[in-house]
């Protein structure tokens, strides 16, 4: 459109540096840092049924380290190349991340997603996030607050089975529908650079070419190091806390073994300590500094108290290794100076513990009468 032009004069050139400095008062203080390759630490694809057969051995040649496959959706049903896809990856040494693609309205759905992800997910070494692609026609019209909801139903329950979750949308999805959320970003904006902060994979364009690959493929950037996050097994920090994984699943609320000592993770897969932990085997006590179960003669609170091999504390008498019996009571602590009955026979128990049996015609009447080992 032509516009016939005009002088401004000094009023008028003041007036209009008055509303550009009144207009740059309403742009948020934070806009997206661009983003580009160069920051990436590695180079990856993500790959479903639209890429056809492909030979695996060859996509690392083409600098790929990672691939996100698609598992399928619930519409749908399970992607058919989904375990070629999942056994070639895995096989050419890739980290192989798994991929859903949404058609949940509500949070009933989005919990049926994840049950049919974990699902198809069995069995097959996940060795790098799973994914939530919320894109579909059918979020479009969701209101921020029914997109948390759904988002955080299907990663609470891939989280609380001990896989990583990340979400996956586009640049305007996330910053105009999905707005702020707890879990890693996956965003797809196909530019030069990712106009976008905090993102943890930028999907960059459709049109990639790899080795092994027939077709055009996704390609992506990664940002944050998962190397230290998801772990084949043992432990890996969250935060100030420690969590264990077996088989680059995080583990929850249970016992984990680990180079010849026991330790529990609370619900939050955290391991617990220094503190007393009771379930149906027993009683435990978790080491302060690391959280193992503890073993044999423990001090606590100036109390003595016995652990065995197991690390089950131990009550009533306990012949220890060094070839004496223990008197420890229904609390579990050493008894000292005393005279206990078990199982009607009396004991006199010296100060250092030492439970001796008292022939029967030399036993005190007022004994204690007192419990048996467990």
């Amino acid at each position: 459109m032509n516009r016939r032009k005009r002088k401004m004069t000094g009023l008028r050139k003041w007036a209009a540096a008055f509303c550009l400095i009144g207009l740059a008062a309403f742009v948020p203080a934070q806009q997206a840092q661009a983003v580009g390759a160069g920051s990436a630490i590695a180079r990856g694809i993500d790959v479903s049924k639209h890429n056809l057969a492909i030979d695996w051995s060859q996509v690392p040649s083409s600098g790929v380290s990672f691939v996100f496959i698609k598992a399928g959706s619930t519409n749908l049903g399970l992607d058919p190349y989904f375990d070629a896809n999942m056994r070639g990856a895995s096989a050419a040494g890739l980290k192989t991340g798994v991929y859903l693609y949404s058609y949940a309205t509500n949070a009933e759905q989005a919990q049926n997603e994840a049950n049919q992800l974990i699902q198809w997910m069995s069995g097959y070494t996940v060795n790098y996030p799973v994914v939530y692609d919320v894109e579909d026609a059918c979020h479009k019209n969701l209101s921020q607050a029914q997109l948390q909801d759904i988002i955080n139903t299907f990663c609470s329950t891939i989280e609380a089975n001990g896989y990583y979750p990340v979400v996956y949308s586009n640049k305007n999805m996330f910053q105009n529908k999905i707005g702020d959320i707890r879990f890693d970003k996956w965003v797809a904006q196909y530019a030069d650079n990712l106009e976008y902060n905090g993102a943890s994979f930028w999907q960059n364009t459709s049109h990639g070419s790899v080795a092994g690959i027939p077709t055009r493929v996704d390609m992506d950037y990664q940002f944050k190091d998962y190397s230290s996050v998801i772990i084949a097994d043992g432990f890996a920090n969250r935060g100030d806390q420690k969590v264990f994984y077996a088989n680059y699943r995080m583990q929850r609320n249970c016992w984990v073994s680990w180079e010849d000592r026991k330790y529990h993770l609370d619900e939050n897969g955290f391991v617990q300590k220094g503190c007393w932990f009771d379930d149906e085997t027993g009683r435990y006590f978790l080491a302060t500094k690391d959280g193992h179960a503890l073993r044999e003669d423990v001090t606590i609170q100036g109390a003595e108290y016995w652990f065995d091999e197991n690390a089950v504390m131990q009550t009533g008498l306990v012949t220890r290794p060094d070839g004496n019996t223990y008197y420890y009571d229904e609390t579990g602590a050493l008894q000292k100076n005393t005279t206990v009955t078990v199982d009607n026979v009396t004991y006199e128990v010296n100060k250092n513990g030492v439970a001796t049996a008292v022939p029967a015609e030399a036993a005190a009447p007022a004994a204690q009468e007192a419990p048996a080992a467990q």
